[in-house]
């Protein structure tokens, strides 16, 4: 029988939302306001931290991509080693654009003048959405690609074990703070099948916390959807 589990998805859902209101932030920003650019180089930061890091403790160049090489990949490399290379080698260089954005970003808020950071910014924002679309499309492919294979090859007990590698590699704080952008970024049906699992396997505090993340920030008519079908 064909596997469930979507390692993948869910994740994607929460770093699009990141990268949408990112992407909004950074085209909207005035970059001759030192205070705000500098605000935003800071969140910047802080966001591309979570869209890389999937369990990085020390720092924030860390990769949410070294998480899929080191603990997904080497099972699907197996029965799919073509796309698992490909994937790989778009994950180096989505690193090198990132590190290039992030050294920009600093050499920007450096600006003496504001008409100099204002043509930063346009250069800022031109890398950014080539980045953006080239995160985009990798994610789509591990979603339209892989996620099938990996329902076809693996179970669904390897894919979970392969979860929860990942996520006792996430401090608590840099958990919640992805959970603060995947939870709203999931339909009903996805929402539900999550904190059923949650109601059926963890902790009540656990539970409690994630429940009172979700009345924060899921929208209130398909959080209450939510509660009315997994009898929270």
């Amino acid at each position: 029988m064909a596997g469930t589990v979507d390692l993948f998805t869910p994740v994607h859902k929460g770093l699009r939302s990141m990268i949408y209101d990112l992407s909004g932030r950074l085209q909207t920003n005035d970059f001759a306001d030192i205070s705000a650019t500098t605000a935003l180089v800071t969140d910047l930061e802080n966001d591309f931290a979570l869209a890389r890091s999937a369990g990085c403790r020390l720092c924030t160049l860390a990769t949410h991509a070294h998480e899929e090489d080191t603990i997904i990949f080497p099972s699907a490399s197996k029965f799919a080693d073509r796309l698992v290379t490909t994937l790989i080698e778009e994950h180096h260089d989505l690193t090198q654009r990132e590190l290039a954005i992030a050294k920009t970003a600093h050499e920007l808020i450096e600006l003496p003048s504001p008409e100099r950071r204002v043509e930063a910014g346009v250069r800022l924002n031109q890398m950014a959405n080539t980045l953006f679309a080239a995160y985009i499309s990798h994610m789509n492919k591990e979603e339209a690609e892989l996620v099938p294979l990996m329902r076809e090859r693996l179970t669904d007990a390897e894919q979970a074990a392969m979860q929860g590698t990942i996520i006792s590699r996430f401090p608590p704080d840099r958990l919640f703070a992805l959970l603060g952008w995947m939870l709203p970024s999931l339909n009903v049906t996805e929402l539900s099948e999550l904190m059923a699992t949650q109601k059926k396997g963890a902790p009540h505090p656990l539970l409690k916390a994630v429940s009172d993340l979700c009345a924060a920030k899921v929208d209130t008519a398909r959080w209450s959807e939510v509660k009315l079908r997994v009898g929270l």
